[in-house]
């Protein structure tokens, strides 16, 4: 081989290892940017979870004080009547309401409050809240809890969800199969009935998106 051939030669394997080793950079480069993107997001869901199970815990004790003053901060007024399906309240609130286009006030909503638990069941607020350990939810997206009594046609379940910065709060009642299924003569064993209230996290407070019920 002569000098020239010999030195493209040399020329080629030297080019070819800058090649692979920048390659390997690159490679190395973009899992480390990998790794750190997922730290960062695996961080924000946890900082989420930690505001979240801090704001249930401040909405349990409303509800255990049934403190409407500490209650009425998780909604934005005036409410839509379309976020929250109530009907026939009570004469003053539900006249009210229609005047004001079915929006409904801070006013309306603190002066009517013992009112709109009762329609809504909101007592089924801190059964959930018993029923589950929201500090849980640090490491589950969903905690569920169902509550059975022999010999009863209805058994009670309770939900929480979370999903991103939304949390769902889910209680209410269904048919128990072990009581439906010694009972097969009774065509009805339970008013089945369902409250879903849809929450989301903005900045670090909760605030009321939709209340749906069901039965």
């Amino acid at each position: 081989m002569n000098k020239f051939a010999y030195f493209i030669l040399l020329l080629l394997m030297v080019s070819a290892g800058c090649n692979r080793e920048s390659g390997s950079g690159k490679n190395s480069s973009d899992a480390t940017k990998g790794k750190g993107l997922q730290t960062q997001n695996d961080n924000s869901i946890a900082a989420k979870r930690i505001l979240i199970i801090a704001e249930l815990k401040r909405m349990q004790q409303a509800f255990t004080a049934k403190d409407v003053n500490q209650i009425e901060k998780y909604f934005d007024f005036p409410l839509a009547d379309s976020t929250m399906s109530m009907f026939d309240v009570n004469e003053e609130f539900d006249q009210v309401r229609k005047a004001n286009g079915g929006k409904i006030s801070r006013d309306l909503f603190i002066k009517n409050f013992n009112d709109i638990y009762d329609y809504f069941q909101m007592g089924g607020f801190n059964d959930l809240f018993k029923a589950v350990n929201v500090a849980e939810l640090k490491d589950k997206g969903k905690l569920e809890s169902e509550s059975h009594v022999e010999d009863e046609g209805c058994y009670s379940f309770y939900i929480i969800l979370v999903d991103g910065d939304t949390v769902s709060l889910q209680y209410g009642t269904n048919s128990d199969p072990k009581y439906r299924e010694a009972h097969p003569d009774q065509e009805e064993v339970c008013g089945e009935s369902a409250q879903q209230w849809t929450f989301k996290l903005e900045g670090n407070r909760l605030r009321f998106v939709k209340e749906v019920t069901a039965g």
